[in-house]
């Protein structure tokens, strides 16, 4: 155990002290939602249980943490995500199967690309799901410099469809919300939207992107959403490093509960934590840091 302790030091990074903000605070009954590696999060457990219902944007193919949210609720989830479609599942089935007639591919890789597109087609038609083929849009003018991730996790659709987060809000009537988003880069430009809702957002986990390249909207962003809420997890996606001479992670998992839920401040300095997280990339170590 010392051994451990003694290691862990060695290996963490001290956050600058400019960026003492993202120090998370103490609170009850934290758990995880979603799979052990890329796709959980930390969340409140009390809170999510009383919640109304989850509002999640990004999927990924991966909806982990919107399974666990239905398992433990019962609520609906509404998801959005332009990126995914069965399209490209299909495509990629045909090409393995392709490949192995070819013998350049084992039987096990056309099983799993079979399996991905069948998960994915029971997903949306999941009965608790309202799973939403959508581009979240804002439309005040947004700064053409922040980094926003061209990547799709599958093919771009051919027929791109956009909603605000004004639209969204008036078609849902929850009072109690879990908000869940990663999508790429895009949370920087959507945030003045969806801050107008604080009232109605118990929690929001956020997956910032490229905060190396957007460290000025990143900054920005959670300084209006600690107007609101407090932070109580954060978490370093290690499929990524840190932000050089800031010692933050490139891509922080950010989970925030709304203020009147806080009751004592008290700090937490060392990140991750045991027993809690779980690297995103199990291959490599996690990353390790701590507040001074």
């Amino acid at each position: 155990m010392i051994f451990d302790r003694l290691n862990e030091m060695k290996i963490s990074r001290e956050v600058n002290e400019k960026y003492n903000f993202l120090k998370p605070i103490e609170f009850c009954n934290l758990v995880r939602f979603g799979k052990v590696y890329d796709g959980g999060y930390i969340v409140p457990e009390k809170i999510i249980k009383e919640s109304d219902g989850l509002i999640s944007f990004g999927y990924g193919y991966d909806p982990s943490f919107e399974y666990d949210y239905i398992k433990n609720t019962g609520n609906k989830v509404h998801i959005y995500d332009y990126t995914c479609n069965s399209y490209y599942l299909i495509k990629l089935f045909l090409k393995y199967i392709k490949r192995f007639l070819l013998f350049r591919k084992k039987l096990k890789d056309v099983i799993f690309h079979y399996k991905n597109l069948k998960d994915h087609i029971n997903f949306f038609r999941h009965k608790k799901i309202n799973y939403q083929k959508k581009k979240i849009v804002t439309k005040k003018l947004v700064n053409s410099k922040t980094f926003v991730s061209t990547y799709s996790a599958g093919e771009i659709p051919l027929i791109k469809s956009e909603i605000t987060i004004d639209q969204i809000f008036s078609k849902i009537d929850f009072k109690k919300i879990i908000f869940k988003c990663d999508i790429e880069g895009s949370e920087y430009l959507i945030m003045d939207d969806l801050l107008k809702y604080h009232d109605r957002i118990d929690v929001m986990i956020f997956e910032f992107h490229w905060v190396d390249k957007n460290l000025k909207d990143f900054t920005e962003c959670v300084t209006k959403i600690l107007k609101y809420f407090s932070i109580v997890h954060i978490h370093g996606n290690n499929h990524n490093q840190f932000v050089e001479g800031v010692n933050i992670p490139i891509v922080p998992e950010i989970t925030f509960v709304n203020n009147k839920f806080i009751k004592e401040r008290i700090d937490i300095k060392k990140f991750p934590i045991d027993k809690l997280d779980s690297p995103n990339n199990h291959f490599v170590e996690d990353l390790f840091f701590h507040f001074k």
